[in-house]
């Protein structure tokens, strides 16, 4: 019922809007009647759209704690989704994960819990983990361990069976890597609210939950983070953790031993050491999960059977005994089993000396590189001729990652690959290149007048776009609470300062470069084309770099994760509808062009099919990625508010912002371009054209005679030129009454209404304040030239349309004022409509990488999509509110620009430009996200939410290295 209140308050507004815009167009809304109807039609849509939020805020809410609790579970069932598919997928249940020991660290590395106790933890095994910690008194406890003894393991299994035993609105055990973390600027809680967001797409409440101590953070690595911030971590986490606030943290035992000695140890918290494998427990896991094969007589036996029992019986031989002091940590037991498991390698290699003769160490350290070497191919067994090209596609990951000091692979962060310049501006290069190519193709313009105003366009961009980048820190690799980057909300004043400096000084340009009449279609100074053109190009420029600002495109790339086309939830009917407007809007424009172009009809069938189709294959989602909404979307603690506030706070936001950075575009622009135009029309007032002579005509006024044309300046100042013999022109007269003077070559492409040529002098009068050349006719009356003035000379031509300096200065400063209108609407608009409409769902379920690259790249498309109906409405009120401006109706051109520069700088369009050079160069395949997705599912990466991490630190250092090799 309620839906059907939202499509009845819907069709109330639109008709109010139809109404009202109407009678704005045909100037009739002084008119009674129809101002009553429209406010007929505004007092209905007001009474129900009271009436139906009475209806909702009256309706059962559910209250703050349930909401908390609602959260809570759809972390919990994400979480629990994740790891329990990464448990599979490393084949931990099968049959069972290695029987890992832990017992006490040593006394020293621990905080006493409290008195009467020695702060120590009695031994036990991996299993028990969970119940170890409740028998902390704290709820905190510290886990050492070498490298490949299973740290990770132990905390995804903590955290798997405390999923398991919660009660329902019990905290939630999230794995967390530590290594983005920058503990001297962000607290812990900001972090984890930031890593929680990015993660586990929607989950903007985040903070919420950690404020109300609805998460127990697993830290995982501590180890992985540079030194330097070690111990700043474990100060932070002092510093910020309340009494009795849960946690579990690992880290490398030399590691945090080093911490302890450098700073302290982690307050109320145990620590526990796991314990090197003993060799029968690893024997026992690799005898057990081999390949049968038939022995003597039907018994079992396995490859690993002669392996073993050699190193039983001969353990201090050489190469047994580094063998089997490789075997001591789960992860080599884990890659043996990996590469000789399905394969047809016989594990009798590793006791192989191939007659070199090292030490115990030398060995075990050739024995780790070569089950790591062999883990790859074993995990592309299925597909030789793909080894090759994923160790060298590995290996370039891994030392991407390794440059960028992270153990996280972000598929937007790939783009710190390319070369500076396509590092720092690449898409806005690219796009400027396809618009250049285009309008070369399609229209008369030469190349070196295209490529000159396309580098004044792109330039202001490119200036922007790498400010932008300088002012981001560095940290700033994920999301915020709230879905963007901390370092994005304190950039706005930085860009609105280089918009004002950049603005003052075009505008100077222009004015001195422009011509200085009133023309819809002002010629530059001939002697300063190039200049008045390439100021022109870097204003409009800066008008969309300042668009681009406001909508929070300039700097890095952060990616979207808000689905339009998919779910199950209460809201999926609004964004399914509002995917379907964005497909069915792309398909207008696409008519709407060529036929603006008046192409044929088939033409335009094609573009609309063609834009149709394109935006809803951009707009589709897998539907097992969207999962259901748990929370009522416009309930956020207690109160009526979607994610992002209200929809009146918004809009109200956009537009300030918005409207701020375009007036102070606009207004510098305008107010300098008009005062240098009305400094130069004040001197050039009595400027007449060179090389003519001043003569008295019989009533006594004086007349300039130059190049055959006469000019005098009547008493209220309208300006005249006259030929002094006949010439040849046209008179056009239309049905309603519209007479228009022309010459022949326009004459000659065609009449549509009653035509007549003329063989007679021509005369033109420019009158003050007025746009219009007026033509003088033999009858005495008036026509409006429509290209009549081309058969001035060019000095002729600047003389009778010079305007006063009061005029062009009130004419410039309108001009900027539309600007700036048109400008801070669309982007203001845009950006609060973008927010609201498809603000992000609660997540029931883990996103996966590929599932942010689609709601990124639908939520780029519709962003553009928005903008070009928004900048066509806003261009349009523009050019009603000022006729006068030449600005007003053409600032669309702007948003044509706009839009595709909006889906291009997204996460997505990086990742675009990405693609082709990397995947061009061969140092990527083209299907990478494929690629990853196929990775992981061999087990070679691992899924952290929407990012990708290597299996093992060691993993990722080895194929490092190798790429070198």
């Amino acid at each position: 019922m309620r839906h059907v209140r939202y499509v009845v308050w819907g069709g109330a507004f639109v008709a109010t809007s139809a109404v009202l815009a109407v009678a704005v167009m045909n100037g009739e809304l002084g008119d009674t009647t129809i101002l009553t109807t429209v406010l007929g039609f505004g007092i209905a849509a007001t009474g129900l759209a009271l009436n139906l939020a009475r209806t909702s805020a009256d309706g059962e809410r559910p209250s703050p704690a349930e909401v908390l609790d609602a959260r809570a579970e759809q972390l919990a069932a994400a979480v629990e989704q994740q790891w329990q598919s990464e448990w599979r997928l490393r084949r931990l249940q099968d049959p069972e994960p290695i029987a890992v020991h832990w017992s006490s660290a040593e006394p020293w590395l621990a905080d006493p819990r409290e008195p009467g106790t020695d702060g120590r933890a009695p031994d036990d095994r991996l299993e028990n983990i969970a119940a170890a910690l409740d028998r902390v008194a704290s709820r905190r406890l510290v886990v050492l361990g070498e490298p490949g003894s299973g740290k990770t393991v132990l905390a995804v299994r903590f955290t798997l069976d405390v999923l398991a035993s919660r009660d329902p609105g019990a905290p939630v055990p999230v794995v967390v890597s530590m290594s983005d973390w920058r503990p001297q600027s962000e607290s812990l809680d900001t972090w984890l609210a930031r890593y929680l967001a990015g993660h586990y797409p929607g989950a903007s409440w985040a903070r919420e939950l950690l404020d109300a101590g609805r998460v127990i953070p697993v830290l995982d690595g501590l180890d992985e983070m540079a030194p330097p911030l070690r111990t700043a971590a474990v100060r932070r986490l002092n510093t910020d953790l309340d009494d009795g606030r849960p946690l579990l943290m690992t880290c490398r035992s030399a590691v945090y031993a080093d911490v302890v000695r450098s700073s302290d140890v982690l307050t109320s918290a145990a620590v526990v050491e796991l314990q090197p494998l003993d060799f029968e427990t690893a024997a026992a896991h690799l005898l057990r999960t081999a390949r049968p094969v038939r022995g003597p007589g039907g018994t079992r036996t396995t490859a690993w059977h002669p392996v073993i029992d050699r190193l039983r019986t001969d353990p201090g031989a050489h190469p047994c005994a580094a063998l089997r002091a490789v075997l001591r940590t789960p992860l080599m037991v884990t890659l043996a089993r990996t590469a000789y498991d399905d394969t047809d390698a016989d594990p009798a290699e590793l006791l192989d000396d191939d007659g070199v003769r090292d030490d115990r160490a030398q060995r075990q350290a050739r024995l780790e590189a070569h089950l790591l070497d062999a883990f790859v191919p074993a995990a592309y067994r299925d597909d030789d001729r793909r080894v090759d090209t994923a160790l060298h596609t590995l290996g370039f990951l891994a030392r991407h990652l390794e440059r960028q000091g992270s153990r996280e692979l972000a598929w937007w962060e790939l783009r710190r690959e390319l070369p500076l310049p396509l590092r720092t501006v690449g898409p806005v290069l690219i796009v400027g290149a396809l618009a250049a190519a285009v309008i070369v193709l399609t229209t008369e313009a030469t190349p070196g007048w295209t490529v000159l105003v396309a580098a004044g366009l792109l330039a202001p961009l490119c200036v922007g776009q790498a400010l932008s980048l300088r002012g981001d820190s560095d940290r700033t690799r994920g999301h915020g609470p709230d879905g963007a980057t901390t370092a994005r909300r304190g950039r706005v004043p930085r860009e609105l300062v280089w918009v004002l400096v950049g603005a003052i000084p075009l505008g100077l340009v222009v004015g001195m470069t422009r011509d200085l009449g009133l023309s819809p279609y002002p010629a530059l100074l001939q002697r300063w084309e190039w200049a008045g053109a390439c100021a022109l190009a870097m204003t409009a420029g800066l008008a969309v770099a300042t668009a681009l600002g406001v909508l929070d495109l300039l700097g890095r790339p952060v990616p979207t994760t808000i689905p339009l086309s998919a779910g199950r939830g209460a809201r999926s009917w609004r964004r399914r509808g509002l995917a379907v407007l964005v497909v069915a809007t792309a398909t207008a424009i696409g008519a709407l062009v060529p036929t603006a172009l008046s192409a044929p009809i088939r033409i335009r069938v094609i573009c609309a099919a063609s834009s149709g189709l394109v935006v809803a294959v951009a707009l589709r989602q897998n539907p097992g990625t969207v999962g259901r909404v748990l929370i009522p979307r416009q309930t956020v603690a207690g109160r009526r508010a979607g994610p992002r506030g209200s929809v009146l706070t918004a809009v109200g936001r956009g537009l300030v912002k918005g409207l701020t950075a375009g007036f102070l575009l606009g207004l510098a622009f305008g107010v300098t371009n008009g005062t240098t135009l009305a400094a130069r029309a004040s001197v050039a007032q009595d400027d007449a054209p060179a090389g003519g002579s001043w003569h008295t005509s019989a009533d006594g006024s004086r007349v300039f005679v130059a190049d055959g044309w006469r000019h005098r300046e009547l008493a209220d100042g309208t300006r005249v030129v006259s030929s002094s013999g006949p010439v040849r022109w046209a008179v056009e007269r239309w049905a309603d009454g519209a007479v228009h003077a022309e010459t022949m070559t326009l004459f000659a492409q065609g009449c549509d209404g009653e035509c007549e040529t003329l063989d007679k002098p021509v005369e033109l009068r420019q009158h003050p304040g007025q746009e219009e050349l007026l033509a003088k006719l033999p009858d005495g009356t008036f026509a409006q030239s429509w290209d009549l003035e081309d058969t001035l000379p060019p000095a002729s031509r600047r003389w009778l349309e010079l305007s006063t300096p009061e005029r062009l200065l009130v004419r410039n400063v309108n001009e900027g004022v539309a600007l700036a209108f048109s400008l801070g609407l669309i982007s203001g608009l845009t950006v609060a409509l973008h927010r609201w409409l498809v603000s992000p769902t609660d997540i029931a379920r883990a996103g996966t990488p590929l599932d942010g690259l689609h709601a990124d790249r639908a939520t780029a498309v519709s962003r553009g999509v928005l903008l070009l109906v928004i900048g066509f409405l806003s261009s349009a009120l523009a050019a009603r509110l000022w006729p006068e401006t030449t600005f007003a109706g053409s600032s669309f051109l702007i948003w044509l620009i706009t839009a595709p520069l909006a889906i291009a700088l997204s996460a997505w369009g990086w990742l675009l430009v990405t693609r082709l050079w990397l995947c061009g160069t061969g140092r990527l395949p083209w299907r990478l996200m494929r690629f990853l997705e196929d990775a992981h599912r061999r087990g070679v990466l691992r899924q952290a939410g929407a990012l990708y991490e290597f299996r093992h630190a060691r993993l990722q250092e080895r194929l490092a290295a190798r790429l070198d090799v």
